[in-house]
């Protein structure tokens, strides 16, 4: 069980983009309401109700490598992507219509709560149990949180971002580009130019 928690909060201001790559059965500013496992969901909060989430990025490129790319290997033959994976994904930008509030997972943040970035934010996907734990917690005690907030895993000039749906409404999302798919047409282009700078080849069937 973790103790009691004194994180540091930092604001993520209206009108900021959020990049979003998100699976089709989602609407851009749709909030995932439990499936799937990631690092920081599903959970559950005190009221005992599952807290939807929304994942994003501070840039198109983190968005890209934290979900089509997050589980290319950094080395080895495997470092691929099957053009077929991409048929179910989109890609959306979304704006806040007011300030959110997000936990500060990076800098002196993490060092408040007594956590390193190897424990919450580097550890591999078998350690997701824990770091949902993280993510409970920090919301129970923490109600006027909106997400949370820390530098990308894969892609170290981006941010990445969780929100949680009971305290962001969709209304509190505008939608500032509409979603295109990623596996064809300016979409595809963009997985084309990321998959080249970062040497991952490309899986035609």
């Amino acid at each position: 069980m973790l103790g009691p928690l004194a994180p540091l909060t930092e604001i993520w201001p209206g009108g900021r983009e959020i990049f979003r790559c998100h699976d089709s059965r989602f609407g851009a500013t749709e909030f995932n309401p439990g499936s799937g496992h990631g690092r920081f969901h599903p959970f559950i909060a005190a009221s005992g109700r599952a807290v939807p989430t929304l994942y994003g990025a501070s840039n198109l490129d983190g968005s890209l490598m934290e979900s089509v790319f997050h589980n290319v290997p950094l080395r080895g033959p495997d470092r691929a992507i099957r053009h077929s994976a991409l048929r179910p994904m989109m890609l959306s930008t979304l704006g806040a219509t007011r300030d959110l509030t997000l936990v500060q997972l990076h800098g002196h943040g993490l060092g408040r709560l007594g956590v390193s970035r190897e424990e919450l934010i580097d550890c591999a996907a078998r350690e997701y149990p824990r770091t949902v734990a993280w993510a409970a917690a920090l919301h129970a005690q923490l109600r006027g949180a909106d997400g949370l907030v820390w530098v990308s895993r894969r892609f170290d000039t981006s941010f990445s971002l969780v929100l949680f749906g009971d305290r962001v409404e969709r209304g509190d999302l505008e939608v500032v580009n509409p979603p295109v798919p990623l596996y064809l047409g300016a979409g595809f282009g963009e997985i084309q130019r990321v998959a080249g700078l970062a040497g991952v080849a490309l899986l035609v069937e």
